[in-house]
Parts: C-alpha cells; structure tokens; sequence
C-alpha cells in the first residue's frame, strides 16, 4: 500500500471538509450550519479546520469556489459543444440556468453566498467572467451577429436578469418548470438582439 505524503493528506482533508461542507451548507443554510457537527462528521478537531480554512466564512467561499468552478464548466462545456458564436453564447446562458435546479446551488449560490460573501457580485472571478462575457458580444457585434449596444451595459443587463431570474425561479414551488420558464424568456430577450443573417 503506498505511503501518503503530508501534502496529498493535506489535500484528502481539504476536499472531504469541502464534501461535507457543501451537503450541510446547501440543506441547512450557512447560518444553520454548526462547525462542532462539521468537523465531528469529518473525525477532526475544530483547530484542524481552522488550519485549513481559518473560518467558517472561509469554508464556505471554498465551496463556492468549488461550485464556481462546477459552474463555469458546465457553461463553457454548453458553449462549446455548441459550435461557439451566438449559439454558444445563449446555450451558455442555459447551462447557467439548467445548473441553477439543483437545491444545494440555489441555497448556496443564489442565497446565501451573495449575503454572507463581502463584495459578493465583484469579486476578481465575477470581475474576470464579465470580461469575457463582454469580449463575446463586442467580437458578436464586430460580426454583424447581433445588435449594436454598449457591450458592458448588454453584458450587465443580460447576466443580472439571469441570475435574478433563476433566484426568483428558485423559490417557486416547482422551479424545475419556473427555470423552463425562464429559458424561453431569455430566449424572446436574445432573439431581440439578433441581426437577420439572410
């Protein structure tokens, strides 16, 4: 059986705080969440997480960059496949809104992490998806795809309403169909700003 290095322990412990994080986050809410139960599921000291993550508010911005990450995945993976351009852009808009049924992600990222994280909507990652996003529609524009606007304020308008949208959808009581909802929505709005290619 091979040896562990402290480093690889280090990172099994990381991952598995983050495991358990996000399953007691996204049931109980970040205020609900007792870190004495946290650390007691995971068989650590309450010191043991606090070396890892200095806080509570630590932890949870760990999970949601882990679901971060999850997200801009799922986005450019939609984008992608695809073929790029407009299409790719408003399947990436889907892929937002298809990962927003989950309940761990409409609790934790859609509730929680915007009220508990300072600076939550501009953050350096946020900061860095609106500039690629911005990119997008100058380069859709500088084609003739879509429409001529003010590609921050386009940008701004789009992804604000996107996420409002799937918050609001998240608290009806069947957000599976409130989500479907708004996809065909988001749909009528971006058809609006499409050039007729004929």
């Amino acid at each position: 059986m091979p040896i562990r290095t402290r480093p690889q322990m280090t990172l099994e412990t990381r991952a598995k705080l983050i495991m358990l994080a996000r399953d007691a986050f996204g049931r109980q809410g970040y205020a609900g969440v007792a870190l004495n139960e946290l650390t007691s599921a995971a068989g650590l000291s309450r010191g043991a997480l606090y070396h890892h993550f200095e806080s509570k508010l630590g932890l949870f911005e760990a999970v949601v960059d882990q679901m971060d990450d999850a997200l801009d995945d799922a986005v450019e993976r939609a984008t992608l496949d695809a073929g790029g351009g407009w299409r790719g852009f408003r399947e990436g808009c889907r892929a937002y809104l298809r990962a927003m049924l989950t309940p761990d992600m409409q609790r934790i990222m859609l509730r929680d992490a915007p009220a508990v994280i300072p600076n939550f909507a501009n953050r350096p990652r946020m900061q860095l998806c609106t500039a690629q996003m911005v990119a997008s529609l100058e380069a859709l524009m500088g084609r003739a795809v879509i429409r001529r606007a003010d590609p921050g304020a386009l940008t701004n308008l789009i992804a604000g309403a996107t996420t409002s949208a799937a918050a609001w959808a998240a608290t009806r009581p069947d957000p599976a169909s409130a989500l479907d909802a708004v996809g065909e929505a988001l749909d009528r709005l971006l058809d609006g700003l499409e050039l007729d290619q004929g």
